[in-house]
């Protein structure tokens, strides 16, 4: 890498890691662990469609056991429900509740301040050029 390159790759880093710091922060405050936090999420974007207990433990690459306890936990505080498919009552469907959607709201708003008051350095128009700039890189890759 060039040290231009090393630089770039360096301030990217550093954005990230201050999106990272900042869920971070969230879930520390919101009584759920970093998984069950990853796991509302996962499930509040896929609220369009059927999620099973596989998918999840594929996706974040735990047990099934684990993932049985983790929503377990979830369906005791009312942010999931778990349904038998209608095509297999073994297989249960993983839905996020009202309450849960709510909860992953916050992480949302908590997010979203976190990048306003990041990218808040930059006016409009810089804001802009970096958006330009970054889809040009990633239109690259």
């Amino acid at each position: 890498m060039t040290s231009r390159t090393e630089r770039l790759t360096e301030l990217i880093r550093a954005v990230a890691f201050a999106g990272r710091d900042a869920a971070e922060a969230w879930v520390r405050t919101s009584g759920l662990t970093r998984q069950q936090a990853f796991t509302l999420g996962y499930l509040e974007q896929n609220r369009d469609r059927d999620v099973i207990a596989r998918e999840l433990a594929e996706m974040s690459g735990t047990t099934p056991a684990s993932v049985t306890s983790l929503l377990q936990g979830l369906e005791e505080r009312g942010y999931i429900t778990r349904a038998s498919s209608p095509g297999d009552a073994r297989v249960k469907i993983v839905r996020v509740t009202d309450e849960g959607a709510r909860v992953v709201s916050g992480f949302d708003d908590a997010m979203s301040a976190e990048q306003q008051k990041l990218f808040s350095a930059l006016d409009a128009t810089e804001q802009d050029q970096l958006i330009a700039l970054l889809e040009r890189v990633v239109a690259a890759g």
